[in-house]
C-alpha cells in the first residue's frame, strides 16, 4: 500500500525548502527565502489534503497489481510511496520517514511512517550543517600523532547525510543501598618509648599501626602511620531524567552513545517541518528493548552518587543493591550527521552530534609510528629508573 508524502515547496518559487541550523527556518536555495516552523506547519496541512487524493488513487493501482499476481498464484510485496510534487513513485525501506525525491530533489515526508501511533514527542533540531561537519572532521584528524600520514592525504569522503535518528527517552528512580570500607590515615614521629605504649583496638571500629622497639631503640624516633578503618552504609533514592538510548539498528551504538550528551534546551514539540534537507528513520527497536541498556546506565550513576558521598581518604566498596523503576518513557529524533569515508580497501565511519558538534570515530594506527613511540617511552622510563636507582644508592 502506498503512503501518504508530504513534500516540501517554496511557496515563493517553487524551489525545495530544508531546514537550516544556523536560522533555525526553513530556507529555499533557490530564492533564500525564509520561513518559520508555524508557517511551513500550515502549508503542511494542505499539502496533506493533496497527499491522501494521491495516495488513494496509488492505492487503488497497486490493489489492481496484487489481485492480479494472486491470479497467477503469487504474492506481489511493495513499499511505495508517490511524491506530490512530480507524481514518482518511491521505494524506501518500512523505517524511513523523510527521504528526497530522486527524479525532482524534493524532501519529501512519509506521514504514514510518523502517525500518530509513532509520531515523535519531541525533536532537537540540527544546528550545524553539512560543510561544518566536513571541516569538524579534518579537526578530529589534526594530532592524532599515530593517523597515517596517508589516511589525511588519501581518504575520501564517500557519503555524507544528516540524520534524525530515533531515541527512546526513560525517566523513573534508582534505589540504592550500599555498603563500602572507609579508611583515614595519620603519619607522625613518636620516640620508642611512646611507639611501644600504642596498642591495637577494634572496639572503636579502627585499627592502629603497632610497632615494637627493642629497650636499646627506647630513645629513637619512628614513623608511625595510624590508620582508622569504619564500615559505611549509604542508602538513598537517585531520580533520573531522560536518559536516552537510540532506537535504531542502523545506528552503532557505540558511536550514539559516544555523541551523548544532547542538551535538552533545545528539546522542542515534534514537528514535520525540521525533517526537510535530511534523512529521519522511525525507530525499529521497541522501548522495552533497550530498558537494559538505560537499567544498567541508571545502577552505575546511583552507585557513584553513593559513593561520592563516602567522604574518606579510601574507600572499597563492599556490597551494592540496586533496584531500578522505569516511571516514564518518551520518545525523540536527534540531529546526527554521519560521515563515511574509505581508506586503503577500508572504510570508517565517524557520527557527529548535529547539535553540539561532538565528533567520534574509529581511525586507523601507522603500526609504525606505534613501535617507535612504545620504544621512546620505555627508554624513557630505563633512563629515569636509572637516575632514580643511582639517587637512591647514593
Amino acid at each position: 500500500m502506498a503512503e501518504q508524502v508530504t513534500s516540501y515547496k517554496c511557496p515563493a518559487c517553487e524551489g525545495p525548502l530544508r531546514f537550516d541550523g544556523k536560522t533555525q527556518k526553513l530556507k529555499c536555495d533557490y530564492c533564500d527565502g525564509l520561513y518559520t516552523v508555524e508557517e511551513v506547519e500550515k502549508l503542511m496541512a494542505e499539502k496533506t489534503a493533496k497527499a491522501e487524493a494521491a495516495r488513494e488513487k496509488e492505492d487503488a493501482r497497486i490493489d489492481a497489481a496484487n489481485s492480479e499476481a494472486a491470479s497467477y498464484g503469487g504474492e506481489m510485496e511493495t513499499n511505495t510511496y508517490v511524491c506530490t510534487s512530480c507524481g514518482a513513485a518511491l521505494d524506501t525501506d518500512a523505517t524511513t520517514a523523510v527521504t528526497t525525491c530522486p527524479y525532482c530533489g524534493n524532501p519529501t515526508a512519509i506521514a504514514g511512517q510518523m502517525s500518530k501511533a509513532v509520531k515523535p514527542d519531541f525533536c532537537i533540531p540540527f544546528r550545524f550543517e553539512k560543510k561544518d561537519a566536513i571541516e569538524a572532521l579534518k579537526k578530529y584528524y589534526h594530532g592524532k600523532h599515530l593517523l597515517p600520514k596517508s589516511f589525511t592525504e588519501e581518504n575520501h569522503l564517500e557519503e555524507i547525510q544528516g540524520v534524525y535518528v530515533p531515541f527512546w527517552m526513560y525517566s523513573g528512580i534508582a534505589h540504592a543501598n550500599m555498603k563500602f570500607e572507609g579508611a583515614d590515615s595519620e603519619s607522625y614521629r613518636k620516640s620508642g618509648r611512646e611507639v611501644n605504649a600504642i596498642k591495637t583496638t577494634d572496639k572503636l571500629g579502627w585499627s592502629g599501626t603497632q610497632a615494637t622497639v627493642s629497650s636499646a631503640d627506647l630513645g629513637e624516633q619512628f614513623e608511625v602511620t595510624e590508620t582508622k578503618i569504619y564500615d559505611v552504609t549509604r542508602k538513598g533514592d537517585v531520580r533520573f531524567t531522560r536518559v536516552p538510548a537510540d532506537a535504531s539498528t542502523k545506528m552503532p551504538d557505540d558511536l550514539m552513545d559516544s555523541i551523548e550528551p544532547f542538551d535538552y534546551k533545545d528539546l522542542k514539540p515534534f514537528s514535520m517541518a525540521y525533517m526537510p534537507g535530511f534523512l529521519a528513520n522511525r525507530y525499529d527497536v521497541e522501548k522495552e528493548e533497550s530498558k537494559p541498556r538505560v537499567t544498567e546506565r541508571a545502577e552505575h550513576s546511583a552507585a557513584d552518587e553513593m559513593r561520592a558521598s563516602v567522604k574518606h581518604e579510601q574507600v572499597t566498596e563492599k556490597n551494592r543493591d540496586i533496584s531500578v523503576d522505569i516511571e516514564k518513557t518518551e520518545y525523540a529524533v536527534f540531529p546526527v550527521w554521519l560521515l563515511a569515508t574509505k581508506w586503503n580497501g577500508q572504510n570508517f565511519l565517524f557520527a557527529m552530534n548535529g547539535q553540539t558538534g561532538k565528533i567520534v570515530g574509529n581511525l586507523p594506527i601507522d603500526t609504525g609510528k606505534a613501535v617507535k613511540y612504545f620504544l621512546l617511552l620505555t627508554a624513557g622510563l630505563g633512563v629515569i629508573f636509572g637516575l632514580l636507582s643511582s639517587f637512591m644508592m647514593g
